[in-house]
């Protein structure tokens, strides 16, 4: 019964002489209680009321309860006053905070629902701060970690390598650092670590960014595997493509054979050239197949490769050993395609074969020019030779010839080209069109 009583008189107390609450009254009739009792004391202690020299105590004690009176209003007015300008300060002082508060909730959202990790250290490794994502990450709550080190969570690191790679952060900008993260089941996942310092109330602190690089390493590993796939499928495709080009050129090589056994057996010369002419154009067509069989590139050749074995091999096979001949050869570094290169080979073989043949001599010098010049969106052909050159020009566009029909169908109707014969020391064909490739 009395346990009751004393908590009831401790409640009582608290909510009506301990609460912030009327400070100024309380504490002003505390004071007033307390100054009326001392006066009555000492009035009584020291002065005898049946004595005729009291009267004037009385008057002193009167005066004395006056001026207690009028000291308690004042001292009132004095802390009342106070209670309500501490109250206006406390009242800003929690309207400040709430704000702060309110102000600081989109920072905290988005730090807690960021998807990398991000932790606040001091300069000794000392964990003060955890977001979500690194709890749930780790597996850990915030109360677990906050006040732990960095090697709690990351095994590479000692006391002493924590509170060094701290600095290190503080001292490099845009630190950067692959490490390994232990959970509180044990398990470790790769991380990348990015952290920036900042000084924070006369405080250095680190903060850093972690995310994990388990899927990104898998995403990785699973592209490299791709990659190797893929890189032994076009391995494969281009060993077939080689393969093919090989045998084509085989192919050909096979007929031009077959032409030089039938080359063998004829007595007629126009027949014999003829079977000539035929075995210079399937070599001029295997030759591509040639470079592309040979070559890094299955698509595409090196033009001026290309035209200077085309001309030695065209040499070779027209040109007698007294015959003296010079090929000036100017051409400019250009890439074709397979289709592209045959279609100026074939050109370029039956003008060479008709300046062998019409143009040089045994008993002079022979000069054979041959110029190719890009430019920009066109291609520029040039072949002269030093020959007599020809009386009638307009033959030439007329010819009934294999070999002219065949230069007219490529050059107009194939490349969608300019071609045209004039005499300049000699016979001249000078050969445009466009450097872009049709697709088909």
């Amino acid at each position: 019964m009395s346990l009751m009583k004393r908590r009831f008189s401790e409640r009582l107390i608290k909510k009506y002489f301990l609460n912030n609450k009327y400070i100024a009254i309380k504490f002003s009739l505390f004071y007033l209680v307390i100054a009326l009792v001392a006066t009555v004391f000492i009035n009584k202690l020291f002065f005898d009321p049946t004595s005729d020299i009291n009267n004037g105590n009385v008057i002193s004690f009167n005066f004395i309860f006056l001026f207690l009176f009028f000291t308690v209003i004042i001292l009132f007015l004095i802390l009342n006053y106070l209670q309500n300008v501490i109250s206006k300060i406390d009242k800003s002082y929690k309207d400040l905070k709430n704000h702060e508060k309110d102000r600081l909730i989109p920072y905290e959202f988005a730090l807690n629902n960021s998807f990398d990790e991000i932790f606040w250290f001091t300069i000794d490794a000392k964990i003060v701060y955890i977001n979500d994502a690194a709890c749930k990450s780790l597996g850990y709550k915030k109360e677990e970690l906050l006040g732990k080190y960095l090697e709690v969570i990351d095994p590479n690191f000692t006391r002493e390598s924590a509170i060094q790679v701290m600095f290190k952060i503080k001292n490099t900008p845009n630190f950067i650092l692959e490490t390994i993260q232990r959970k509180k089941n044990g398990d470790v996942f790769p991380v990348e670590v990015s952290g920036h310092s900042f000084n924070h109330q006369g405080q250095i602190y680190i903060c850093a960014f972690g995310r994990d690089l388990t899927q990104r390493r898998e995403i990785n590993r699973q592209i490299k595997d791709i990659n190797s796939q893929l890189q032994k499928s076009l391995d494969e495709k281009e060993i077939l493509i080689k393969e093919v080009h090989h045998r084509v050129k085989n192919n050909m090589e096979i007929i031009s054979s077959l032409l030089a056994m039938q080359l063998r057996r004829a007595k007629d010369d126009e027949i014999k050239y003829i079977l000539k002419q035929s075995m210079s154009r399937i070599n001029t067509m295997a030759l591509v197949h040639e470079f592309l069989y040979l070559g890094e590139n299955l698509a595409h050749i090196n033009l001026q490769d290309y035209i200077v074995r085309l001309v030695q091999d065209i040499k070779e096979l027209y040109i007698s050993q007294n015959t003296d001949l010079t090929v000036d050869l100017h051409i400019d570094e250009l890439i074709f395609s397979t289709n592209r290169c045959i279609q100026i080979g074939m050109i370029l073989h039956e003008l060479c074969v008709n300046a062998l043949k019409y143009a040089f001599k045994e008993d002079r010098e022979n000069l054979l020019c041959i110029h190719i010049k890009d430019l920009e969106e066109n291609i520029h052909i040039k072949i002269r030779d030093n020959g007599d050159g020809i009386k009638d020009i307009n033959s030439l566009y007329k010819s009934e010839s294999i070999g002219m029909q065949l230069i007219h169908s490529i050059v107009e109707d194939q490349l969608d080209g300019t071609i045209e014969f004039i005499n300049n020391n000699g016979l001249e064909c000078n050969i445009i069109f466009s450097k872009k490739e049709e697709n088909y």
